[in-house]
């Protein structure tokens, strides 16, 4: 793996962590993963992160439409993306490093 793409990886896992310690927003975790989605440039990256930050979108819209923190259920569902996201990364890794 490039050192550019590692740095982006790093800025990735960095950005899940801090969201998990509630340092960074949902609103602002979507915005830099769209962000760094771009920045990456890989097609299937790209297709793999698309849905994952589609279903995050869809419940932060619900919770700042309602005007309230997240649903016990919608927490979960966090988590899920965010798991997704983490084996999305993983995958990166291993194909960038057998290329």
């Amino acid at each position: 793996m490039d050192e550019f793409l590692a740095r982006q990886v790093a800025i990735l896992r960095r950005l899940i962590g801090d969201y998990r310690q509630g340092h960074v927003s949902l609103n602002a975790l979507i915005q830099r993963i769209e962000g760094l989605n771009n920045v990456i440039g890989v097609e299937a990256w790209r297709d793999g992160v698309f849905p994952i930050v589609l279903e995050m979108e869809q419940v932060n819209a619900a919770a700042l439409d309602a005007k309230r923190g997240l649903t016990e259920t919608e927490s979960s569902a966090i988590e899920r993306s965010l798991n997704d996201l983490e084996v999305l990364i993983a995958r990166l890794e291993d194909a960038k490093a057998h290329e």
